[in-house]
């Protein structure tokens, strides 16, 4: 079997050559490679694999077509064998590289009860974008206790760091961007709903929740100025490799 690894920086050299088939070939065979589960390479399936994939299908329309036609079967295999939240979310994120939306939204409708419980979360940024808040709503019925477990694993997380390494000041970095997304979709599921003194209490609650002086700093530069946090972390990176 061939070696995933070689396999990918060898699809990377036929993009970049300009060999798109070649390129293709290889990126379809690396999806199916990586897609089996609890495998040191499954981590790659949705990260490089279908990000190189994707960026391939932006220049050559066959590696478009197939991208599509593989939703297609991995959407058949869900809604025939009712499939589980990993299948759901690897057609959400071909979705997301594909920029549509509304077929994850319109396929998560599809969803049996219990399936469609554990996908939530994983379509939220979908059913917002299509403008159906009430669903979204429907699944966050608590945002501010929502809010307040992840602060709460956010504190536990950054009490263990050592903020004096780039190491321990990368992390930091990297939970505070990831803390961030996750408040700028709650106060955007609020204020969607028309809930705007919640979205203001839940804004102060994001910032308030936080024990750690660094990381209240680092969110309150990035309420003032988004983007500051992935600034701050290529920055970093840039002076690390430097």
């Amino acid at each position: 079997m061939d070696n995933v690894h070689e396999v990918l920086e060898r699809a990377w050299g036929a993009h970049s050559a300009g060999e798109f088939d070649a390129a293709l070939k290889d990126y379809i065979w690396l999806f199916d490679a990586t897609s089996v589960r609890d495998t040191e390479v499954a981590p790659l399936r949705l990260s490089y694999v279908l990000s190189a994939w994707a960026k391939l299908a932006e220049e050559h329309l066959p590696a478009r077509r197939a991208l599509v036609e593989l939703r297609q079967r991995l959407t058949d295999r869900l809604l025939a064998d009712g499939g589980d939240a990993i299948l759901f979310n690897d057609i959400r994120a071909i979705n997301d590289k594909l920029g549509d939306l509304q077929n994850t939204w319109l396929l998560f409708k599809q969803l049996p009860a219990a399936l469609a419980a554990e996908c939530a979360n994983s379509a939220l940024t979908s059913m917002m974008a299509c403008g159906d808040y009430p669903l979204a709503r429907s699944y966050l019925p608590e945002p501010e206790k929502h809010l307040a477990a992840y602060a709460g694993e956010v504190n536990a997380h950054v009490a263990r760091l050592q903020l004096l390494t780039d190491e321990g000041m990368s992390e930091l970095l990297s939970t505070v961007y990831n803390y961030m997304a996750e408040v700028r979709l709650l106060l955007e599921l609020l204020a969607g709903c028309g809930e705007v003194d919640a979205a203001e209490a839940l804004r102060r609650d994001a910032l308030g929740l936080i024990v750690s002086p660094e990381a209240r700093a680092c969110i309150d530069a990035e309420f003032a100025a988004p983007g500051t946090t992935l600034d701050a972390m290529v920055e970093l990176q840039n002076a690390t490799v430097a």
